[in-house]
């Protein structure tokens, strides 16, 4: 069990680090986008997205993965910063 419980405290710090990382991107880099930009980092994003849900229909995995993915606070964090033009505040 203490096994288990080590294991699972490692992945979910190199997640929370993985989070961290990417936040601190947006904020480096959203202000030196422009709207024109913002919006076609927008669609590859989305198109990115959607990519990655199409080759999982062929993989089988659980129907958490797939609401997680879609429902992703971080997903929403960056195409609403992509939309208001500001960098998300952590």
């Amino acid at each position: 069990m203490a096994g288990l419980v080590i294991g699972n405290t490692k992945t979910m710090s190199m997640l929370g680090a993985w989070v961290t990382v990417l936040g601190r991107f947006l904020d480096a880099v959203l202000p030196h986008l422009t709207t024109l930009l913002r919006i076609e980092i927008k669609q590859s994003f989305l198109q990115g997205i959607d990519d990655v849900m199409s080759l999982m229909d062929d993989v089988p995995l659980s129907a958490d993965y797939h609401s997680t993915l879609l429902e992703l606070e971080l997903t929403n964090i960056i195409l609403s910063a992509l939309d208001k033009g500001s960098p998300p505040r952590n």
